[in-house]
This record gives structure tokens, C-alpha cells and sequence, in this order.
């Protein structure tokens, strides 16, 4: 299968796999690596997945209570409800974008949740509102933001892990920003035409943007992650491709830090990063790769060039402990998250703060999330992302563990600073570590299911801390007895990179 058409006709040269590659006019002439242009796009793209954020929703509650007559309780249960339904389609959602690119399903997502948003501005009962809600989270939340995050991991592999970070500053930005238009809008024009707004924005600026700049593989182009000219990688020397893969993997020479499981090449474990497999090995790698990734070409039409775009089938992912490891790790962190911003200033009350300074913690939160988003991901390029999952899951048991004595000031910044450190290592973490272990070929499927997962946490993660104040006579209990699990998750990260888990699976993935 070739290549997807792009709005210009292709080119008759080849890509380093032989096969004709596309001709755009935007990549060709883009000053910089396109891939940037992607990376700018795709953090636009997040910004504008807002009006399904949590973040975003949150400023209509009041009005849907007033308005349209419902509980507050109810509401609560509709949104908790409509968030495990949208996610149950983002498993479909990522095998699309596996099959279509992101170009086509953006364009597609984008389009369905300016109707969403539209069509929220109508809701005059419970069931339009319950239909929005899982509306907005599946076509914005979900799929949108799904698609952003594997663009850049398509156009991305050295600086994956920089790039995904930047992309985090997209949501960041929007959540300092547009709530406050947002409210103003709604004072202004009420709640039904705010949304109507929302809608027209989306469908008018956002669109034709997402339709005009998102591109599929590098490979379609002639390009290669990271780099301009994909011939550029089949003309150099062993030596040469030996040092760049090594660099890809995120564990530079003079690190001394590597994933074991990427240094394997098989059973024995001989690979690129130790220079130990002979030339007769790397053909039958090669051989058994390309056959790999043309049944999976030919099956399920996937839209990018699939004997150079590298990557393990998701059934075989599925079956990998790093998958369920950092899938598990997501759960945690997500519905911890959730659970202690929605119960922020309850919890702190219990302690002995007054709101006024438990609004205080938001300004480090919000801080050192958006830096560590930036920071992690420059680490992710450099060192094994379990080990830094292991540092980030301490900090998680940390945050549990002193919580319930947070009564000053200081200790106050402190939790806000712990909480930002964590959200932004977990963000910059789950955003590359898919594509880092598990391959391009393949990344929205495997990542789709996965968000579904840290969805279902999110939803899960305040009904299991209201545990505590409910039966067991607070939230300080149920804190500390969910305090040894980041611990034990930690454990289990720094185990798996030291024993180097799923190695001769996880190398078929480079």
C-alpha cells in the first residue's frame, strides 16, 4: 500500500524503503524540520481541547444546575458516567489514527467536537446534557488530545521526549488563559452561546488550521524523525547508525544509564547500543521486521510507510509488563490527581487551612508543572524513562504520606511544589514512553486503550478518597493507606529497567 495522498501530487523520488514519497509544498519549503511545524500545530491542538477538559466543563456547572433544573449530585454523576463512556472509544479512535493519520482524523475530530460543543448549547434536559458531556470528552479530551500526542511522537525520536513536553505546555497555557474568557463570555452571552462561540472557533480557526498543518509519517514525505532527509541515515556507516540509534533510545555514552531491554537484540541479548550483533543478524532483524510490518501494512491499511516505520503489534504490547506497568503507574497518578484537586480544599480544611491559602498551593502546582513538563521530557531523551517513573512514583508516596500534616504556609507551597514536580514528570512520562518502547507503527492503537485506562482512573480516583471522610473518620486514613503503593510501583520500575524487561520483545519495536 502506498502512501496517503496529500493535497499535492507526489513526487517520483523514492523514500529510503523504495517507496514513491509525497510531495508537499509545506514540507518542502518549511524553513525549519517539519516536525516543529507538527509540534506547534499539535500544542494549538491541545490548547483546544479545553472546553472538554475537566478545566473547561467545570465553569458550566452552576448554570446547568440554575438552568436546566439538575442536582449538583446529579451532574456529578452524569460527568463521571459520560467520562467512562467517551473513553470506551478511544481504543477504535487510536486504530483510525493508526490507519488514517492525523491529518484526516483531526480534521474529523476537530469538526465533530465543534458540533458538540454546538449542540451542548442546546441541551434543555438531563439526557442532552449526559449526550454533551460524553460528546465532549470523546471527540475533545479524548480523541483530540490522543491525536496530538501521536503526531509528535510520529515526527519525533531523539527529541521525543523534549518535543512531548513542549506539547504539555499546550494545555498548561490553556488552563491559565481561557477559563477567565471563558466566565467572561458566560456573564456576558450566557452559557448557551459561550458554547456556540466555542463551537465557531473550533470550526473556523481550528479546522482549517489542524487541515492545512498536521502531516502524517515523516516517512511519507521523504523525511525521518528528527532529521530533513531520510536518505541521509541509509548513507552513513555502520559506526555512524550504531551512535545515532543509541541517541534515539535516550541513553547518551556518557550518561551510563541504559534500558537493558534496548540494548537486547534477542535471546542473548547481544544488540546496537553494544555493537555485539554480527551483520548476518541485523539482515534476518531487518528481514523479519519489514515482513512483520507489511502483514500489519496490508491488513489493517495503515496510512504511513510501514517498512520504515518500526513498531510491535498492540496484541503483543498488550502482553509486555512495561505496558502494564506504566499503564498501572497512569491509573494511580491520574486518579490520585483527580481525587486531591477535587477534594482540595476539604482535605486541607481537615488540616487546619483556610481557603484562603489553600488557594495558594495552585501557583507552584501550576508552576512546576508546566517546567517539569519541559524538564522531564529533556531527561526522557537522556535517561531510561523507568528509572525516572521510579523517582516520580517517591515523590507520589511522599505527597500521600505528608499530606494530612500540611498546616502552614510553607508546608502548603511545599505540596503544591511536590504535586507540580509529580503531574509534570507523569505528563512528560505518558506522553512518550509508548512510542519509546513499543514503536510509531502502531502508537494510536496502543496508546488509545491506555488512555481509556487513565480515564477510568480519573473517574475513580475521588469516589475512592471520599472513602476516608465517609467511614473511616477522614481523608488523613485513606492517604496513608494508599500511601506503600507508589512505593511498590516504584520498585517494580526500577526492577524492570534493572533486569531489563521484555527485552527481546521490546527491541523488534526499534
Amino acid at each position: 500500500m502506498t502512501p496517503p495522498k496529500d493535497s499535492s501530487s507526489r513526487s517520483s523520488s523514492k523514500s529510503s524503503s523504495g517507496n514513491p514519497v509525497v510531495s508537499s509544498f509545506l514540507v518542502r519549503r518549511s524553513p525549519v524540520y517539519y516536525g516543529w511545524v507538527v509540534l506547534a500545530m499539535s500544542t494549538l491542538g491541545m490548547a483546544a481541547t479545553l472546553p472538554g477538559q475537566t478545566a473547561g466543563v467545570s465553569l458550566f456547572i452552576d448554570s446547568f444546575i440554575e438552568d436546566v433544573g439538575l442536582s449538583r449530585s446529579l451532574v456529578s454523576w452524569l460527568y463521571t458516567a459520560a467520562t467512562v463512556l467517551g473513553s470506551l472509544a478511544l481504543p477504535l479512535m487510536g486504530r483510525l489514527v493508526d490507519r488514517w493519520g492525523p491529518r484526516r482524523m483531526a480534521t474529523l475530530a476537530v469538526g465533530l467536537f465543534a458540533l458538540s460543543c454546538a449542540g451542548m448549547g442546546q441541551a434543555g434536559g438531563w439526557i442532552g446534557v449526559f449526550v454533551g458531556f460524553v460528546c465532549l470528552r470523546c471527540f475533545g479530551q479524548g480523541t483530540l488530545g490522543l491525536i496530538n500526542n501521536h503526531a509528535v511522537n510520529l515526527w519525533f525520536e531523539r527529541r521525543r521526549g523534549l518535543a512531548v513536553g513542549i506539547l504539555g505546555l499546550g494545555m498548561a497555557g490553556a488552563t491559565a488563559l481561557f477559563p477567565p474568557l471563558i466566565e467572561e463570555g458566560i456573564q456576558a452571552y450566557g452559557w448557551q452561546r459561550t458554547y456556540l462561540i466555542m463551537g465557531g472557533i473550533l470550526a473556523g480557526a481550528v479546522l482549517p488550521l489542524g487541515a492545512l498543518l498536521y502531516r502524517d509519517a515523516p516517512e511519507c514525505y521523504g523525511l525521518s524523525p528528527d532529521r530533513e532527509n531520510a536518505a541521509s541515515e541509509t548513507e552513513a556507516s555502520e559506526t555512524e547508525a550504531s551512535e545515532t540509534e543509541a541517541s534515539e533510545i535516550g541513553a547518551p555514552e556518557t550518561s551510563g544509564l541504559k534500558d537493558p531491554e534496548l540494548e537486547a537484540s534477542g535471546p542473548e541479548g547481544s544488540g546496537p547500543e553494544t555493537g555485539a550483533a554480527s551483520e548476518d543478524e541485523g539482515k534476518a532483524q531487518a528481514e523479519t521486521r519489514g515482513e512483520t510490518q507489511g502483514r500489519s501494512r496490508d491488513t489493517q491499511g495503515e496510512s504511513q510507510d510501514a517498512s520504515a516505520v518500526g513498531g510491535i503489534e498492540p496484541g503483543v504490547a498488550y502482553r509486555t509488563r512495561t505496558f502494564w506497568l506504566f499503564t498501572g503507574a497512569g491509573v494511580y497518578a491520574a486518579g490520585l490527581g483527580t481525587g486531591l484537586l477535587f477534594h482540595h480544599f476539604s482535605i486541607l480544611e481537615e488540616a487546619g487551612v483556610g481557603r484562603d491559602l489553600a488557594a495558594e498551593f495552585f501557583i507552584p502546582l501550576g508552576a512546576l508543572t508546566a517546567a517539569l513538563n519541559v524538564g522531564t521530557g529533556w531527561l526522557v531523551d537522556r535517561y531510561p524513562p523507568r528509572l525516572l517513573l521510579a523517582a516520580e512514583l517517591v515523590l507520589y508516596g511522599a505527597l500521600t504520606g505528608l499530606l494530612p500534616w500540611a498546616d502552614t504556609t510553607a508546608e502548603v507551597w511545599a505540596y503544591g511544589s511536590v504535586f507540580g514536580v509529580a503531574q509534570g514528570m507523569h505528563q512528560a512520562l505518558l506522553g512518550s514512553v509508548y512510542a519509546y518502547y513499543f514503536g510509531r507503527l502502531h502508537h494510536g492503537t496502543i496508546r488509545g486503550l491506555a488512555n481509556t485506562v487513565f480515564i477510568g482512573g480519573t473517574a475513580i480516583g475521588p469516589a475512592l478518597l471520599a472513602v476516608g471522610p465517609d467511614f473511616l473518620g477522614g481523608f488523613a486514613a485513606i492517604l496513608w493507606i494508599l500511601t506503600p503503593v507508589p512505593f511498590l510501583l516504584g520498585a517494580a520500575a526500577f526492577a524492570g529497567w534493572a533486569a531489563g524487561w521484555d527485552a527481546a520483545t521490546l527491541q523488534r519495536a526499534r
